[in-house]
């Protein structure tokens, strides 16, 4: 009896041995497929982002080559016009006073020539000389209608190269306006990339990465936590902190306070905060340098980012260099991760 319970106990542990292995190969084909198709997704995923870098790389060298082209030759289209128009100025202003004085000689002598006959009129020596004098009097009349002539197809001439160098110059105007649309479009790609990246990346980067999601307008609360366990030691300074960087922060974001002012630097005017605000100098004289330079770094970013809104906005910062992060390394970071993930599935047994 207790062998008959023993084979059979022995037929269903091999059994469930059985099940096992088959579940374990069914497992192991189902990781394989896995693998297989994250494998393939890495490699799509690679290839857009390395075609998107190529695309933009391309794009920004093409648009820069095209805009100096198109500045240089806008300057040298200007200088040609400006010069074009300056001779042509010129020589229209000596053509008229040559004009007005030959039109007046020409006055002058046939006015005498006139009362010369109305005199004469019946003498004959006088009418010779008359003739004589009407002959000499032709040869001024020729020299005016000749000087009118090349005068007429210097000016035409003139005018015809303002023409070609006006149609050169729209033609310039009208590549540029394309140039622009393109730019303009490849702009709001790399917006649409950056908004997307930054929705993407939200909860992926750390305080522990170099790439960060900074909200920028927002005030930087450690300043402020410095200043308060300072300036209150034996009070309850946590709470007065969060007040205090709370009332701030509204101020940042209130639309009625605008303490900028506008500067001239190297003929460029740039708008920087106002360190003679009455609420600014009685912060910093209150909390010091510390506080009040994250409040200003809250307001630039504010006037940057989100002037007319007055709320903060998120953006990807490079933590380690203190600026906004590139398209570029943001790219870079996403790779760095896909490989990284790469890794770690090869290294699953």
């Amino acid at each position: 009896m207790e062998k008959t319970n023993y084979e059979v106990e022995l037929k269903n542990e091999r059994r469930r041995v059985c099940s096992l292995l088959y579940e374990i190969d069914r497992r192991k084909q189902q990781l394989f497929e896995m693998e297989r198709k994250y494998n393939n997704t890495t490699a799509t995923l690679q290839g857009l982002v390395d075609g998107l870098v190529a695309k933009i790389n391309s794009k920004d060298s093409c648009l820069w080559d095209w805009e100096l082209r198109y500045n240089e030759t806008v300057r040298q289209l200007k200088g040609e016009n400006a010069a074009l128009r300056r001779v042509f100025a010129e020589e229209n202003r000596k053509d008229k006073a040559e004009n007005f004085k030959l039109r007046c000689e020409l006055r002058r002598r046939t006015k005498e020539l006139e009362d010369y006959k109305s005199r004469n009129d019946n003498n004959m020596e006088r009418r010779s000389l008359l003739n004589e004098i009407e002959a000499k009097e032709n040869v001024p009349c020729r020299d005016l209608v000749e000087l009118e002539k090349t005068t007429s197809e210097q000016i035409a001439a003139l005018k015809e190269q303002l023409e070609e160098t006006s149609e050169a110059l729209k033609d310039m105007e009208s590549r540029y306006s394309c140039l622009t649309m393109k730019q303009i479009l490849t702009n709001r790609e790399l917006q649409d990339a950056r908004k997307e990246s930054i929705s993407g990346l939200n909860d992926v980067l750390t305080s522990r990465t170099t790439l960060v999601v900074k909200r920028m307008g927002e005030i930087n609360q450690k300043a402020f936590e410095v200043a308060s366990s300072g300036k209150f030691p034996n009070e309850d300074w946590q709470e007065t902190c969060a007040k205090l960087c709370s009332l701030w922060q509204q101020n940042v974001q209130d639309p009625k306070w605008h303490p900028f002012k506008m500067i001239n630097i190297r003929g460029n005017l740039q708008e920087i905060v106002d360190e003679d605000d009455e609420k600014l100098k009685e912060l910093r004289n209150e909390y010091g340098d510390v506080v009040y330079e994250a409040v200003r770094t809250a307001l630039m970013e504010m006037n940057e980012y989100n002037a007319s809104g007055r709320y903060a906005v998120p953006e990807i910062w490079n933590r380690k260099e203190g600026r906004k992060a590139t398209m570029k390394e943001i790219i870079q970071y996403v790779i760095g991760q896909l490989k990284i993930h790469k890794r770690k599935r090869k290294q699953i047994p």
